[in-house]
Formats: structure tokens, C-alpha cells, sequence
């Protein structure tokens, strides 16, 4: 097995993938998201929130943030596995962004 585990579609599994990737990146903004996983999960939502350079990663709503990103869970493990790009996800359909653009696209340059 290669060094990178493979993360799976679920939602601990995702939730991971993503915490770990945001605990090790430099992001340069405070904000907060809400992440909610579709398709075979149910609409499980989670949430990323950078205060001070630091990321929290909880699997709870976030009300109020100031973009929402809802994701297919295979379209969103394709990403985290670099499968699939993003840009590529959001082109197919598979990943909206909703709310504050400028903000989502910080964000999402950073962790993705």
C-alpha cells in the first residue's frame, strides 16, 4: 500500500480526510462552512470553521456561515483521493457552493 491511505466514501471517513486536511493547511482568511454530504449519506452535514489560522472541524450544522458547500460522497472521495478535481465536481454537478464567493473560493483553493 502506497503512503496516502485511500479515503472511502463515508461519512467518518470523509470527515477525516477533511479534518486532517485542514488542520495542516495555511489559510490565510477566518470563515466557516458547512459541508453536507448527499447521496448515500443522508444529507449528514459537518463544519469547518478558521479562526485565527486555526481549523475546527465538527460533525454538527453550522448556522449562518457564510457559504455552504453540499457534495455528493463519491463526487467529494474523488476530490479528497485527487481523482477528480473540485473545479471539475462543481462543473459536473456533483458539488454546489452557495453564499459568499469570494470567501468559498478561498477557502476551497486552500483545502482542496
Amino acid at each position: 500500500m502506497g503512503a496516502k491511505t485511500k479515503v472511502e466514501p463515508t461519512f467518518a471517513g470523509i470527515f477525516r480526510a477533511v479534518e486532517q486536511r485542514a488542520a495542516k493547511a495555511k489559510f490565510l482568511k477566518d470563515t466557516a462552512t458547512q459541508i453536507t454530504l448527499k447521496g448515500n449519506l443522508d444529507n449528514q452535514p459537518f463544519y469547518v470553521k478558521v479562526e485565527d489560522g486555526k481549523a475546527e472541524t465538527a460533525p454538527y450544522e453550522y448556522i449562518n456561515a457564510p457559504f455552504y458547500i453540499d457534495a455528493d460522497a463519491d463526487a467529494i472521495t474523488a476530490v479528497l483521493n485527487g481523482v477528480m478535481t473540485f473545479a471539475s465536481a462543481v462543473a459536473q454537478g456533483f458539488i454546489t457552493v452557495n453564499g459568499d464567493a469570494g470567501q468559498a473560493y478561498l477557502f476551497i483553493s486552500t483545502l482542496f
